[in-house]
């Protein structure tokens, strides 16, 4: 489900009403003045090491000298209910008038009856209401449905160690392809680069590792942020997948674990595995009295949102990263260019520099601070 990606495009992308109305919402709520502190995005997260024991949790879909890709999503161990809803709409609203029509046809041309009327009445009802049934599907509906159908199967991310980048695959309506650089990215788990109190079950619920890129570091007008991997029930958890990445990025898989490569086919059980990830939370936040009778109501809604997520994969397609992507690393082959604002149309080009101005603080303190360094500390920026 790519709803987070959707809605963060959208704010990156606000008009100005909107941009207006966030503005008076956070300062209704007493947050406007609440930034990232300094620290966490002028601070180096590619070097400190964060943990003893890396260990990959994946899924991973690509593990080579060269680069390993990881699945993202923000929501993914949601997926399928809105699935569910498109199915019912195309087989309930669309599929019955469609099969009401043939019968009326088949009896028209092929029954000798006598109320020819009123099955041309019908025929012509029947129509009407599939026309408008799906226009309004696919003037307002498919803006839900691509949400998880119609779309990207996954999107995944892509580090590439011997160019020193990153890369995150988005449908366009989030945004679309990103190419960043490693050394500005931020790992939301640890501190100002170093890692953070651990804790066994992260607000219950968990939580994936959330990567960051600042537009201080990027250059760019807007902010970039990408959820990777399974949801974690600890911080220390989080801690070691990062270090993961941060070791084969900086040192190379040599001393590393291999991951277990998961398909990028859509397969059954893909569904089940992922919404063990929610349920599994769940459990853990239940008192003991009532695990029972919550496995007895679990297990239906898990087995039909799996078979909803595996419907979502199969109305979904595995697209392939651009040429220059996947032959980025290989002797004598160009370096992928970095996103850069010159990559959008231009509506949208204003659109983000009309947003610009809210990192406009950050970039100031950032700088504040940056000139009350020695210059020997400006390597971490």
């Amino acid at each position: 489900m790519y709803f987070v990606e959707w809605m963060q495009w959208k704010d990156t992308t606000a008009d100005e009403e909107s941009r207006k109305e966030r503005t008076e919402f956070e300062k209704n709520s007493g947050d406007d003045e609440e930034h990232f502190p300094v620290e966490v995005f002028t601070a180096d997260y590619t070097q400190p090491s964060v943990s003893d024991n890396p260990r990959p949790f994946g899924p991973y879909y690509a593990y080579n000298e060269r680069f390993m890709e990881i699945r993202a999503g923000f929501m993914e161990s949601y997926r399928g209910v809105i699935t569910a809803f498109t199915l019912l709409v195309l087989i309930g609203l669309i599929g019955l008038p469609i099969d009401f029509l043939f019968e009326n046809f088949h009896e028209l041309i092929y029954a000798e009856t006598k109320r020819v009327g009123q099955l041309y009445f019908s025929i012509i009802f029947f129509t009407l209401m599939l026309s408008g049934i799906s226009y309004l599907f696919i003037r307002y509906g498919r803006y839900i449905s691509r949400l998880e159908v119609f779309t990207l199967r996954h999107m995944r991310v892509r580090f590439n160690r011997i160019t020193r980048q990153v890369h995150i695959q988005q449908p366009a309506y989030c945004g679309g392809n990103l190419t960043l650089r490693w050394e500005d990215i931020i790992c939301d788990v640890a501190d100002g680069g170093k890692p953070v109190a651990g804790e066994e079950d992260i607000g219950g619920m968990g939580f994936p590792n959330i990567l960051v890129w600042h537009p201080y570091r990027t250059g760019l007008p807007f902010i970039a942020m990408v959820a990777i991997g399974k949801k974690m029930i600890s911080q220390q958890t989080q801690l070691d997948e990062w270090e993961f990445i941060r070791r084969y990025m900086e040192e190379g898989p040599e001393n590393l674990p291999v991951p277990r490569k998961a398909s990028h086919l859509p397969l059954p059980w893909h569904g089940l595995v992922a919404h063990l990830e929610t349920v599994s939370s769940l459990y853990r936040m239940t008192p003991g009295v009532i695990k029972p009778f919550l496995i007895m109501f679990l297990l239906p809604v898990m087995a039909f949102l799996g078979v909803a997520y595996w419907a979502s994969e199969l109305l979904c397609w595995q697209p392939r990263w651009p040429k220059v992507i996947r032959q980025a690393g290989l002797p004598g082959m160009p370096v992928p260019p970095l996103t850069q604002l010159s990559d959008y149309p231009p509506d949208i080009q204003q659109k983000l520099l009309d947003n610009a101005s809210y990192w406009d603080r950050d970039k100031e303190l950032a700088e504040a601070e940056r000139l009350n360094k020695p210059v020997d500390s400006d390597a971490v920026i």
